[in-house]
């Protein structure tokens, strides 16, 4: 299993934000993953950390997971919109790992809407369904 840390330490903390990405195979631990652009805002009126406006990519077959924290009672979306290349796939789990909402549809472009019945930490997870990888872009408003 293989951890891509997508920023320091410090800056994660600063953020509230994290990211773990999941290897599958010894193929993808010897893989070079490319940098990792994010911008922050610090609009914080309906969630624990500011907004995120990121670039990535998931390797072909990979799912990258996400961590945020989002408040109770106020609308929260994710946005997950790819290259074009594959199919990706979204989906968002709370933190007892119920499944909150999902966008598994056959395109790149992902949105899932949802209003947390309580403050907390939840897990985005990004599947690709396809045989290259594909670079994203992923946006918490």
């Amino acid at each position: 299993m293989m951890t891509k840390s997508l920023l320091t330490a410090c800056t994660f903390a600063l953020l509230s934000f994290s990211a773990a990405h999941a290897a599958n195979s010894e193929a993808a631990a010897s893989t070079t993953a490319a940098p990792v652009s994010v911008t922050t805002t610090a609009d914080t009126h309906d969630k624990i950390g500011p907004s995120i406006d990121l670039y990535d990519k998931v390797l072909a077959g990979y799912t990258d997971t996400w961590t945020y924290s989002f408040r109770a009672n106020c609308e929260a979306r994710v946005t997950v919109d790819g290259d074009g290349d594959t199919d990706l796939d979204l989906y968002i789990y709370d933190e007892n790992n119920n499944l909150i909402a999902k966008d598994d549809d056959s395109t790149d472009y992902c949105i899932c809407t949802w209003t947390p019945k309580w403050t907390g930490t939840f897990k985005i997870k990004i599947v690709n369904r396809g045989n290259v990888y594909n670079r994203y872009h992923l946006m918490i408003p």
